[in-house]
């Protein structure tokens, strides 16, 4: 029986045919009436895909026979809704106002100072703490719900009825709005009642309502339009496009994105709450006269043992100076005030103080005898000008110290750099001994060797410029192991002047030839010790030099000279002995 009545209902109710009309506005009150007593889920059941589409249809079709028709009792009810809830509202915010010893209303007064909100507006704050119960996503253009989501046994009976109502009376309610105040508003998004609120948000092609049991503050609007912007965002394709089919994958999804955001903000408010009772339970009121009244026992047992012992003080000093002074003793210092009759007491007093109390700081406020202290003040000049006589000199006596030391300094200086340079001099001569000692040893079997002049003596016969190739070879040799031997001691040969060639004859002949005769056996010979491999390597060219010396330097033996002697050759080594004494 039921379908069929559904479908007999849905038609004639669509078909606006008068009969019908007639028909059921004079028995449609009492069969439902009835219905209900027998099974009202049923009943429920059967009505609800029928008035939910009617009912939108007609106030898509008939938008302003609706508002008459709705007007006297949806204005009516608007405005006694606004009227109770103003009473209310100004009810709690007085009640609050006149609670003059809550800590909470300076805490309230003092935020409103630093961030400028009125503590009117504050308390309307406070006096609200909206919990979500249900969010319904409901289709704009024909009333019917696409997604839903509860809290837990907050279930609503029928959220399609709910639903189409909900959309349908918030265009009614925006439709009136405009038409009473003529002017492009913004759509009304509160709709209460007693206890209930439903914040309704209009994004494309839905709506997505909210309900939930008190007006929610700016902080839950922003947070309620943050989530319903992610799901619109996300979904809105799938929106324009809902065909009333609520098995789909998206409406899944969306549920549980419901469901999630509600879950999310009870546990919030859950712990919100509870921190507030535990705060109150802890009345910080009582902790805090609890703490004031500690410091102010603190700082009058303090002020009280400092009296005591400043008054100890006083009888202390009375007994052993006989003068009457006023101690006002702290934990840090004493400071004394009062006149004594005599500059001794003075520091009598002191030294009383310091024995009783040695680690605090002493300030002397006391007045002494006017002559006393003019005498004090001349010692005191008088031990200045003294002690300025003793200081000047002990400068001068510094002064002249610290020149002599300087003075000392430098002759110390002097004294090592001239050691200094004879170290070396002495160090260079002992080398230089130690050479011909080398020299010495090397060639004390050759008879070519002067160890005298530490020089190779050569014999040349009667008009020889060259020694013969036999000689040569064997100057050749000695040549090479004299200057192996000087080249070992550094010091030697950077004090060297020169390896000299000295060519000498006999006394016979012309003086003029005999000169000549003498360069070129020295030059010959240098030529060919020039050429040697030994000499280029060593680059001997700048210190090998060559003399003819002609018959000075003659060779006599018991008076008589010998002239086969005479005429030689010499090699040997010049010691430049300035620059061993200026090489420092």
């Amino acid at each position: 029986m039921l379908p069929l009545f559904d479908r007999m209902l849905l038609e004639n109710l669509q078909g606006k045919e008068s009969q019908t009309i007639e028909l059921l506005s004079a028995y449609l009150a009492q069969i439902i009436h009835k219905s209900s007593e027998h099974n009202l889920a049923a009943l429920t059941q059967a009505l609800r895909s029928v008035i939910s589409p009617a009912i939108a249809k007609e106030i898509e079709e008939n938008q302003d026979k609706m508002v008459d028709m709705l007007y006297p009792i949806m204005g009516g009810m608007i405005s006694r809704y606004v009227t109770q809830a103003i009473k209310e509202m100004m009810d709690t915010i007085n009640a609050k106002i006149e609670d003059g010893l809550s800590v909470e209303k300076y805490k309230r007064k003092l935020k409103s100072k630093l961030t400028g909100v009125s503590e009117t507006e504050l308390l309307f704050e406070e006096s609200y703490d909206a919990i979500i119960s249900s969010l319904f996503v409901v289709h704009k253009e024909s009333g019917m719900l696409i997604a839903e989501a509860n809290l837990e046994d907050q279930e609503i009976d029928d959220p399609h009825m709910v639903a189409s109502m909900a959309s349908a009376i918030k265009d009614f309610i925006n439709d009136w709005i405009r038409n009473q105040t003529e002017e492009n508003t913004s759509e009304v998004q509160l709709l209460s009642y007693g206890n209930a609120t439903l914040y309704i948000e209009s994004a494309g092609s839905v709506y997505m309502i909210a309900f939930l049991n008190a007006d929610p503050n700016n902080e839950q609007r922003l947070e309620m339009t943050t989530f319903f912007t992610t799901i619109v965002k996300k979904y809105n394709r799938y929106f324009q496009n809902f065909d009333g089919d609520d098995s789909a994958d998206e409406i899944v999804e969306i549920s549980e994105k419901m469901h999630h955001f509600l879950a999310l903000q009870s546990n919030l408010k859950s712990n919100i709450l509870t921190t507030k009772i535990t705060k109150e339970r802890l009345n910080p009121l009582h902790y805090i006269w609890m703490l004031l009244g500690l410091g102010a026992s603190i700082f009058l047992f303090s002020y009280l043992d400092n009296a005591y012992t400043g008054y100890h003080l006083e009888q202390e000093v009375y007994k052993k100076t006989k003068q009457k002074v006023t101690i006002d003793y702290s934990n840090d210092k004493i400071e004394i005030f009062g006149v004594v009759d005599k500059m001794q007491n003075f520091y009598a007093i002191q030294d009383v103080l310091r024995v009783n109390a040695p680690q605090k700081m002493l300030i002397n406020h006391l007045a002494m005898p006017v002559e006393d202290v003019d005498k004090k003040v001349l010692k005191l000049k008088e031990d200045d000008r003294q002690l300025r006589i003793y200081i000047q000199k002990q400068q001068q006596m510094i002064a002249q110290l610290s020149q002599e030391m300087m003075d000392v300094k430098n002759e110390l200086h002097t004294i090592n750099t001239e050691y200094g340079i004879q170290k070396e001099q002495l160090m260079t001569l002992k080398n230089i001994f130690s050479f011909k000692y080398q020299l010495d040893t090397f060639f004390k079997d050759n008879p070519a060797y002067d160890k005298e002049n530490s020089a190779l003596i050569y014999r040349s016969h009667v008009g020889e410029v060259l020694p013969n190739y036999d000689t040569l070879l064997k100057i050749q040799e000695d040549f090479i192991h004299y200057i192996t031997i000087l080249m070992k001691e550094k010091n030697i040969y950077a004090s060297l002047s020169s390896i000299v060639i000295e060519g000498y004859t006999d006394s016979s002949g012309n003086s003029e030839a005999n000169q000549k005769l003498s360069k070129k056996r020295a030059y010959n010979l240098k030529e060919y010790l020039m050429a040697l491999e030994f000499s280029k390597q060593l680059h001997l060219e700048s210190k090998l030099d060559a003399k003819g010396l002609a018959d000075k330097n003659l060779i006599f033996t018991n008076g008589i000279e010998d002239k086969e002697a005479s005429r030689r050759i010499e090699i040997k080594f010049i010691i430049d002995y300035n620059k061993v004494l200026k090489r420092i």
